[in-house]
């Protein structure tokens, strides 16, 4: 996509000052797993080390309430099927056990210290999920936006 860009924590530092300049005051993060680092269940998203927890507690520690990072939660970027649920051995997927790796990465990117995590996958029950595994670590206070358009061709 035309002025997208994976960039360094550094980087991103940099962009976000300039942002706060312009009066941009939140920003949203997509993430990707390191080289090597997709898996069928996609639990690279729920690392704690990962590049959106890692640059979400970078981004807290620099601006703290003067920017509101939100996250992307889907599972895509991270599984080696590219799908945003994780399939069964028949290829269908499976909506409960994706729930629970979607539910894991929206919750480590809370515990990083994200303001809103926005799951943009299509899996059913994904917000309860989600929220209960929030308010199950206390964290009733992140919100939830969930977005997700896909279009057939």
């Amino acid at each position: 996509m035309p002025g997208i860009a994976q960039v360094g924590t550094e980087e991103l530092l940099a962009q976000i000052d300039r942002d706060l300049e312009l009066g941009i005051r939140s920003v949203l993060l997509f993430g990707h797993p390191e080289t090597g680092g997709k898996s069928a269940d996609g639990m690279a998203a729920a690392a704690a080390n990962g590049a959106v927890q890692q640059a979400v507690s970078a981004l807290k520690q620099r601006f703290g309430q003067d920017l509101i990072v939100i996250t992307d939660v889907c599972l895509c970027a991270y599984t080696d099927h590219g799908h945003c649920g994780i399939p069964t051995d028949t290829g269908e997927i499976d909506n409960d056990s994706s729930l629970r790796s979607l539910a894991a990465a929206a919750l480590s990117h809370a515990e990083a210290g994200a303001d809103i995590v926005a799951p943009s996958d299509m899996m059913d029950g994904r917000i309860g999920a989600i929220r209960e595994a929030l308010e199950g670590d206390g964290l009733q206070d992140v919100q939830i936006i969930a977005y997700a358009a896909k279009y057939a061709s």
